[in-house]
């Protein structure tokens, strides 16, 4: 089953790297440097091309960098969603984990970069040259990659969703355990029997026929296979991060952090800093296995977590709005005062779930099987319940109001005077009854 990512951020913890005394950051006074003339910029990186470029975990969303020079610099965990990066050199560079959501980066260089672990989602990359690159689970949903040079790269387990590959070069590629590459659009995209299927094979002319692509035929070489260098700690002077903040700042991205064999280690975490409330938007982690996982207080807002083995995780007070759960597993699962509206539980197994005091409300939980589950008091209006089964759950205090009731079942479930029914009246011993309810007269 498919895991989420080893980010090396928590395992440098796991490790026990936290016995250092520096940590990640970076120098302030280059990023205002940067800011302030790009052509400036250029020529002093031209004139001292030995000086260190430290700009890990740096804040660069939004921002205009176009034509910058980048080369051989540090940027891991870098944040530049939305920037305007078009023709910028980050050859050589270290943007381990960085963050690419819709950046535009027609013509940028790539060369020989770390990105492993890096989020490409909904970019523009037209033209974009990572020639031997490690983008080893980096993440190219829906990204467009028109043209791309993706030569020598290693692509193991990255995603490809809805992904735009036309005319790129993918010879010599490494897509081994790629996921939904087949989803992606490969017109006139150049493969040959050096590139690697997600299947861990070689390419064919056939395969490439088959997805619309272009064949040729080179002299064999062994696939590319990328090792990526733990991040290390920062050691310029202007880092004066402390060892605990490193700690929380882990905490804070979990999609960084979380994966099957490290749940007690993120518990431990959160444990220690429970000052911390994470922020996972707009994440996949489905198929994870995090069973147990302390997800309290989390912001998800828009994440997946389809086919997710999450029995007797936590996720009490979390913003959860719009989120997906599809057959997902449930079991015991904690959603105490979580705001769930607009969720899709469509097939989740939800057995003994605690969703007492959730907003629900207009979500989705077609086929959702939630035997004994805790939903007093839970905001369950406007909800399609069509085929759910509430068997010897208990409902008293919920708010049904505009809730479909097609094929539900209510065997055994619990119904009080506060119940509100689809049509917006309390329940009565007699709807209870109709139902194969059990009404309870005292709350």
């Amino acid at each position: 089953m498919k895991k989420t990512l080893i980010f090396s951020a928590l395992l440098l913890i796991l490790q026990g790297s936290l016995a250092c005394t520096s940590a990640f950051g970076y120098d302030s006074s280059l990023l205002k440097e940067l800011f302030s003339d790009i052509d400036a910029w250029n020529s002093m990186r031209a004139a001292n091309p030995s000086k260190v470029i430290s700009l890990d975990k740096a804040n660069l969303d939004d921002a205009v960098l176009n034509n910058a020079d980048l080369s051989n610099a540090s940027m891991a965990r870098a944040q530049l969603n939305g920037a305007n990066i078009n023709g910028a050199n980050f050859s050589n560079t270290n943007l381990m984990l960085a963050k690419f959501k819709r950046a535009n980066l027609k013509d940028a260089n790539f060369d020989g970069a770390n990105l492993s672990g890096a989020d490409f989602k909904n970019s523009y990359a037209i033209g974009a040259d990572f020639n031997g690159a490690n983008l080893t689970g980096t993440d190219f949903r829906f990204a467009n990659l028109e043209g791309v040079n993706l030569t020598g790269t290693d692509l193991e387990n990255s995603q490809f969703f809805d992904a735009n590959l036309s005319r790129a070069d993918l010879r010599g590629a490494n897509l081994t355990g790629s996921k939904l590459f087949r989803q992606a659009q490969l017109n006139g995209a150049m493969i040959s029997n050096n590139t690697i299927l997600p299947s861990g094979k070689r390419a064919t002319s056939l395969w490439a026929s088959l997805n619309g692509a272009k064949y040729v035929e080179e002299a064999e070489k062994e696939p590319v296979v990328m090792q990526s260098e733990p991040l290390r700690a920062d050691t310029t002077p202007a880092s004066s991060t402390t060892i605990h903040e490193f700690e929380s700042e882990n905490i804070a991205k979990p999609a960084e952090a979380l994966q099957l064999q490290d749940v007690t280690a993120w518990n431990t975490l959160r444990k220690k800093n429970p000052e911390i409330k994470p922020d996972l938007q707009e994440e996949n982690l489905d198929d994870a296995g995090l069973e147990g996982a302390d997800l309290k207080e989390v912001t998800m807002t828009s994440s997946t977590m389809n086919g997710a083995k999450l029995d007797h995780a936590d996720f009490s007070g979390s913003d959860l709005v719009n989120t997906s759960w599809k057959r997902a597993s449930l079991q015991e699962a904690v959603f105490r005062n979580a705001n769930l509206q607009g969720s899709n539980f469509e097939r989740a197994f939800m057995k003994n779930t605690d969703l007492s005091q959730a907003n629900l409300s207009g979500a989705e939980l077609y086929g959702a099987r939630l035997y004994g589950a805790q939903l007093n008091n839970a905001n369950l209006s406007n909800t399609n319940l069509y085929d759910v089964d509430f068997t010897n759950a208990d409902l008293r205090g919920a708010n049904l109001t505009g809730a479909k009731l097609i094929y539900t079942i209510f065997d055994k479930a619990l119904i009080s005077a506060a119940t509100i029914t689809p049509t917006g009246e309390k329940a009565t011993p007699g709807w209870a009854s109709r139902k194969g309810a059990r009404f309870v007269r005292k709350e």
